[in-house]
């Protein structure tokens, strides 16, 4: 994670500190992906020339092609890199970079420029320029229209697990495809078949025939209750597959721990398939009053996704959660003005 990363030594080049730890980000975020490989070489070529005093230069995506196919040690002809895909790439992945530079007091943030070649056989182009770190806003977007004074910035914190998840799997990120992440689903699995065997010995009473009585009903409230606590602390395990970032619930957070997620994202610096495990929690500031935002469920109105809510006007300022670009719009704003009465 971002939080793991090495302080770049400072140069007093600014230009040059921004672009190391652009590598280092995309070297953890990228890994072996072919997009974020090819925009390091954009920003590896910048960097040589930036730390001559050079202007930045633009690089050519055939050039970057054949420089990832010789890195490859392949002689077959490679995909072509679409220009189109790289900036779609780095556009949704920005703003942690930008995050990244504001915590390690970098004053510019690298930002990508593509120059489509045409349609005559001209190659696109890509290179890096620069903005400052704190003035600076998302790139809007013309589709949506987004406003910069609405749009919600989350960041993305540790928060200290439970004490049996950390006996069990420490309290450190972890990738899912390891002895860790398998124990972890396993323990999830193991709930299910607690309560298949729980059922199974309150069908076998039932089967003998006994009359109902007051213990009867005992036994099968108990199981019923038994069942809701298992499948309550096993549904965040079992969403995380699909949904990627689930809440997690006091069973998993430490006493002095509120609010907390479970994230599987992409693993840094690991193959494509892979994903990390960590206890994360993603929190904002409502651009709207200020207060402090956490992620909630939707509930009815915005059923089977998760939503950042609004400590002073948790059904007002409601806001939309991207685990991606880590960015939300307003789902509901009702604002002072809406509301008042004429007079």
């Amino acid at each position: 994670m971002d939080r793991n990363s090495p302080k770049p030594v400072e140069t007093g080049n600014p230009q040059a500190d921004a672009l190391r730890l652009g590598i280092d980000w995309l070297d953890r975020e990228g890994g072996q992906q072919r997009n974020p490989r090819a925009l390091r070489e954009v920003m590896g070529i910048t960097l040589t020339s930036v730390s001559r005093g050079e202007a930045p230069p633009e690089t050519e995506a055939t050039i970057l092609r054949k420089i990832l196919q010789h890195e490859d040690g392949t002689s077959a002809p490679a995909k072509p890199l679409r220009a189109t895909e790289l900036e779609n790439w780095w556009k949704a992945r920005e703003e942690q970079l930008r995050q990244m530079c504001a915590r390690e007091g970098c004053s510019l943030t690298p930002r990508l420029v593509v120059k489509t070649g045409g349609g005559r056989g001209l190659p696109s182009r890509l290179s890096f320029d620069f903005y400052p770190t704190l003035g600076a806003e998302p790139e809007a977007d013309t589709s949506t229209q987004e406003t910069t004074n609405e749009l919600l910035r989350y960041q993305m914190d540790p928060v200290k697990p439970a004490l049996w998840l950390r006996l069990l799997v420490g309290s450190r990120p972890f990738p899912i495809q390891s002895w860790r992440g398998y124990l972890l689903l396993g323990t999830a699995a193991l709930d299910m078949v607690l309560i298949g065997l729980l059922w199974l010995g309150v069908y076998a009473l039932w089967m003998q025939g006994q009359a109902i009585t007051t213990a009867t009903l005992a036994q099968l409230g108990l199981a019923l209750l038994v069942t809701a606590g298992l499948w309550w602390l096993s549904k965040p395990v079992f969403q995380l597959p699909t949904q990627r970032v689930t809440i997690a619930g006091p069973s998993f957070l430490a006493l002095g721990e509120l609010y907390g997620q479970l994230r599987t994202m992409p693993a840094l610096g690991r193959k494509l398939k892979s994903r990390e495990f960590a206890v994360v929690r993603h929190w904002g500031i409502c651009p709207i009053c200020s207060a402090e935002v956490d992620l909630d469920s939707g509930r009815t109105a915005f059923p089977d996704r998760l939503v950042g809510r609004c400590h002073d006007a948790p059904l007002e300022h409601v806001f939309s959660f991207d685990p991606v670009r880590l960015v939300g719009k307003p789902l509901i704003t009702t604002t002072r003005d809406e509301t008042a009465t004429p007079s």
